[in-house]
C-alpha cells in the first residue's frame, strides 16, 4: 500500500491553471497569499522570485519552483525591481512583442486542498529545481514538458488532460524532493522505516479497526514506548492523532462522493457514538460533519 498515493487520492487536489505570461522588461508582479500550493516554470528568459523571509531567488530558463503553502511572493525582472499587484496586471491586455524578457507558466492546486497532507508540513516554503537538476530526473522533466506543451498548443481533450498532468506534476515533485532530502527529512525517512510503514499500512487499510497505540506497536514489531516515540519524531504527531486525521479525511471524501449519513460514516470509521465522531470531525476540519455533508459537492 502506498501511503502518499492514499493521501493524494483522498484530498482530491484538483489543479487549476492560473496563467501563461510573457513580459518585456521592466516588469514585476506581486502575487498575494492564497493558501493554495502554487508553482512556476520559466519557459523563456530569467526572472527573480522574492518571498518574505527568504533570499531573492534567480530563476533561469527551464527552472521549476513550487510554493507548497501559497505564500505571498513576487516575480520580477531584476533583483531590486518594482512590482504591481497581480490584479492590476491581469486587468490589462499585455503584448510583450519581440522584446520578451521572460515567459512564465504559473499554476495552483485549488482551495488549499493540500494543506492537510502531512508531508506538506515538512516541505520548505520554496522548493526549487534548477534546469540541470530536472535533466537528471526524467520523470519530473517529462511531466513539466508535457504540461508546457499542452499550455502552448492546446488540443482536443485538453480540459481532461490538464488535471491529470497537474496531479502527476505534484507527485513527481514530492518524489523528487523526497529523494533529494530523504537523509535529512524525517517524514520521508519515516515512510522508509519498515516498522513505521507497517503500522501506517494497517491504519490506511483498516481505518475502522479499534486501534490503540499498543496494537499499532505490535503491527510495527516494536515496544509501545519505542513505537510512540519513533512515530511522533518522524511524522510530527502521535500515532492516534495521525489516525484521527486520516479517518476524518476519509469521512470528508465519503460525504462528497456518496452522501453517506453521519452515523454511517462514524460506524465505518470505528466510532461507537455519533457524538465522538462529530467532535473529532469538527476538531480536524473546523466544521460539524452535518454541515460539511450538506455543503459537500460530488467529486468529479
Amino acid at each position: 500500500m502506498d501511503v502518499l498515493s492514499d493521501w493524494l487520492r483522498v484530498l482530491e487536489t484538483r489543479g487549476l491553471l492560473l496563467a501563461r505570461s510573457r513580459f518585456a522588461a521592466p516588469w514585476g508582479v506581486a502575487i498575494p497569499a492564497s493558501g493554495d500550493c502554487m508553482f512556476h516554470v520559466v519557459s523563456e528568459g530569467t526572472c527573480w522570485l522574492r518571498c518574505a523571509g527568504e533570499e531573492p531567488l534567480l530563476l533561469e530558463l527551464g527552472d521549476f519552483v513550487l510554493l507548497p503553502g501559497g505564500e505571498a511572493h513576487e516575480l520580477v525582472h531584476s533583483r531590486d525591481g518594482l512590482t504591481e499587484d497581480l490584479s492590476a496586471v491581469l486587468a490589462r491586455v499585455q503584448h510583450a512583442g519581440e522584446d520578451v524578457a521572460v515567459g512564465v507558466v504559473c499554476g495552483a492546486y485549488q482551495s488549499g486542498a493540500l494543506r492537510p497532507l502531512p508531508l506538506i508540513r515538512s516541505v520548505p516554503k520554496i522548493v526549487h529545481f534548477r534546469a540541470e537538476e530536472l535533466r537528471r530526473d526524467a520523470g519530473l522533466a517529462a511531466v513539466i514538458q508535457l504540461l508546457l506543451a499542452e499550455v502552448e498548443r492546446p488540443g482536443p481533450g485538453g480540459e481532461a488532460l490538464l488535471p491529470t498532468l497537474f496531479d502527476a506534476l505534484l507527485l513527481y515533485t514530492l518524489r523528487a524532493w523526497g529523494n533529494k532530502t530523504c537523509s535529512k527529512n524525517r517524514w520521508m525517512a519515516g515512510l522508509g522505516d519498515p516498522a513505521l510503514s507497517a503500522a501506517l499500512q494497517q491504519m490506511h487499510s483498516q481505518p475502522g479497526r479499534a486501534w490503540t497505540v499498543e496494537t499499532l506497536a505490535q503491527a510495527a514489531g516494536l515496544s509501545r514506548a519505542v513505537f510512540a516515540k519513533r512515530f511522533s519524531e518522524a511524522f510530527g504527531e502521535p500515532p492516534l492523532g495521525y489516525l484521527t486525521a486520516w479517518r476524518m479525511r476519509l469521512a470528508a471524501k465519503m460525504f462528497a462522493e456518496a452522501k453517506v449519513s453521519v452515523v454511517e460514516a462514524a460506524t465505518k470509521l470505528g466510532y461507537d457514538s455519533e457524538f465522538a465522531f462529530s467532535r473529532a470531525f469538527k476538531r480536524v476540519l473546523g466544521v460539524a460533519p452535518s454541515v460539511y455533508r450538506r455543503q459537500a459537492q460530488p467529486v468529479r
